[in-house]
């Protein structure tokens, strides 16, 4: 049997990746009339609104480990982890502009405005999240409504989809900006993953990639990769950069819940209030778990955990708070799709320090300590592994001329929160820039007569 031919494609700008970075760049160049072409290495995966269908828009069907063992989450579909996040949003830390001159004040705004983010109103937390609220107040905790990227217009206060699929429009995914640019005339192709960036003299040329059909080759004036945390570092050390990967950060994560005697069932929108414990690099958030999830986790978690399963059949009546601890940068990420994620003893006392927090707040709301269960360690939100200032100049270019990175990866060190409002800012930062650096180039390649 014979190799497949090559399909060879052109384009202005070829982004590889349709997470909240790539899509951003890809809606805001488009709006410009570039040629834009998106690779996406996943399906346009479609909301069942159920748990289970959440599995098949993640990464291994949401069974990626780390040498350690370590269990990561990552998504894989157009959109990327957007379509399965729970729309916490988190404006940039003020140590951008401090440390490394970039001031992303003016696009998180934009981005605010153009998708209604921020607290939801009363009506929309819900007696769990309120509960638990009140009780870390008693305890000391600035506890309080958090951000998110919901509109409450659209969102039913009685529902708690938000990871399982928002069939209502009310969460902000990337989808919404990557439908924008393909209606602006961009094109995108799925399950069409790319290998590497095609380069000449040191520059950009284009990218290889494989579709469904055989092999592509999309020439452009600009490479932009945005395949995630995980995704981008593999793609640049396959191009020559063997830097990247070197080092990354994630959040780590442990669910603490248990059965409230005196709680009434009521489904309701997840995440609505919490705390950050900056000095700490904590932030806990009140949370609420589908019976389907709540047993998978008592499962995973092992045998101190088995005798609870039978709570998962009442999982309506259960309190729990979602802690995620500061990571470091550190590790490695192996272009055949490995990699090594330890937790250090600086996390593990974090982790320690915000399950001990959780139960204190979870007796006061009126949940038993004996009943309490702190599940297993799980870890997302893969930052830092191609960062500004190390691989990448301040506008996120790689050593390799016109070829960008635009995602989780180029956050610089330690994060410790949700990233997506971040990225977003960084990516309309860096399409301002493309578009001037294209309208400047073809100036000086076309003469005035």
């Amino acid at each position: 049997m014979g190799t497949q031919p090559t399909k060879t494609l052109q384009a202005d700008v070829v982004i590889a990746g349709s997470g909240p970075g790539g899509a951003t760049v890809a809606r805001e160049l488009s709006r410009k009339g570039k040629r834009v072409i998106v690779c996406e290495a996943g399906k346009y995966s479609k909301w069942l609104g159920h748990t289970l269908s959440t599995f098949f828009m993640l990464d291994r069907k949401g069974l990626s480990f780390s040498e350690q063992g370590q269990w990561i989450v990552s998504g894989r579909t157009a959109g990327g982890g957007t379509v399965v996040y729970g729309g916490m949003a988190w404006k940039p830390p003020a140590w951008f502009k401090e440390k490394y001159g970039i001031d992303l004040s003016a696009e998180t705004d934009e981005f605010y405005q153009e998708v209604s983010a921020g607290p939801l109103p009363d009506s929309h937390i819900g007696p769990a999240s309120r509960r638990i609220m009140e009780a870390a107040r008693k305890t000391g905790l600035d506890w309080k409504p958090a951000d998110r990227l919901i509109r409450a217009d659209k969102c039913k206060p009685d529902c708690d989809a938000c990871m399982s699929g928002c069939t209502r429009g009310a969460k902000w995914t990337a989808r919404e900006f990557l439908d924008e640019a393909v209606g602006n005339g961009a094109t995108l192709l799925l399950q069409t993953e790319v290998e590497r960036v095609l380069t000449e003299s040191g520059e950009a040329i284009g990218v290889r990639a494989m579709g469904p059909e055989g092999p592509v080759e999309i020439l452009a004036d600009t490479v932009v990769v945005s395949a995630g945390g995980f995704g981008t570092p593999r793609i640049l050390q396959r191009s020559g950069l063997y830097e990247a990967g070197r080092g990354f950060a994630v959040d780590f994560g442990r669910y603490v819940g248990g059965l409230c005697p005196d709680h009434t069932p009521r489904t309701e929108v997840p995440a609505t209030t919490g705390v950050e414990l900056s000095k700490e690099g904590i932030i806990l958030l009140a949370g609420t778990l589908k019976g389907i999830m709540y047993g998978g986790m008592l499962a995973i978690t092992g045998p101190r955990a088995w005798g609870r399963l039978p709570d998962a059949f009442r999982a309506g009546k259960a309190l729990g708070i979602l802690m995620m601890v500061r990571d470091r940068v550190e590790g490695r990420i192996n272009p055949e799709g490995t990699f090594s994620k330890p937790i250090d003893e600086d996390c593990r006392a974090k982790l320690n320090q915000g399950t001990l927090i959780a139960q204190e707040v979870l007796e006061e709301a009126g949940v038993r300590r004996k009943q309490q269960t702190a599940m297993t360690v799980f870890a997302a939100h893969q930052v830092a592994s191609v960062r500004i200032g190390e691989l990448l100049d301040q506008n996120c270019q790689t050593p390799i001329k016109r070829c960008y990175c635009m995602d989780a990866s180029v956050i610089p060190e330690d994060w410790g929160q949700p990233p997506v409002v971040t990225i977003v800012a960084l990516a309309k930062r860096l399409a301002k820039h493309l578009a001037v650096a294209v309208e400047t180039e073809v100036a000086v390649q076309e003469p005035a007569s």
